[in-house]
């Protein structure tokens, strides 16, 4: 394994042009495997008069690509992350209450974890199916995204 030098690596020429890879097809089921989970916070300022903290899970995919999208996008596996906003109660913890945390409930159904006793530590290696969906960037670059759409049971 090769140590990462910052100087050199900021002093290196390209060999080529940097390019974008088409995106994996829309509304295609794909095999995914749930990576680590990471967490996110901040202060909505949507209000500046009354400032709400928020909090986020992102949830790393690795999406498996069947043989003809692998060569149509020149990689067999692509790794997008879904981020999910959790609501949370007043002391902290995770609401709850129905119809809370909708996001979440996606991924502990699709992986048969939704039932008491279960945490956010049994999510990662497990597999789900994954719908994409593409978002045109807001850049004006017209460059397309992909987006998670539909979580379900692999």
């Amino acid at each position: 394994m090769s140590e990462f030098n910052p100087e050199q690596f900021l002093g290196a020429a390209l060999s080529a042009p940097l390019t974008k890879r088409p995106p994996a097809s829309a509304g295609r089921p794909f095999d995914a495997t749930i990576q680590s989970i990471k967490f996110r916070q901040g202060v909505s300022e949507k209000d500046p008069a009354n400032p709400r903290p928020w909090f986020a899970a992102d949830i790393p995919l690795e999406i498996e690509l069947p043989q003809d999208e692998a060569a149509r996008v020149g990689q067999a596996k692509i790794t997008l992350t879904d981020s999910v906003f959790l609501d949370t109660t007043p002391t902290g913890g995770l609401d709850m209450a129905p119809g809370k945390n909708r996001g979440l409930r996606r991924y502990y159904e699709a992986t048969g974890l939704n039932k008491p006793g279960t945490t956010m530590n049994h999510l990662p290696g497990q597999r789900v199916k994954v719908l994409l969906k593409h978002e045109v960037a807001k850049d004006g670059s017209g460059d397309l995204y992909e987006r998670v759409d539909t979580i379900t049971k692999a």
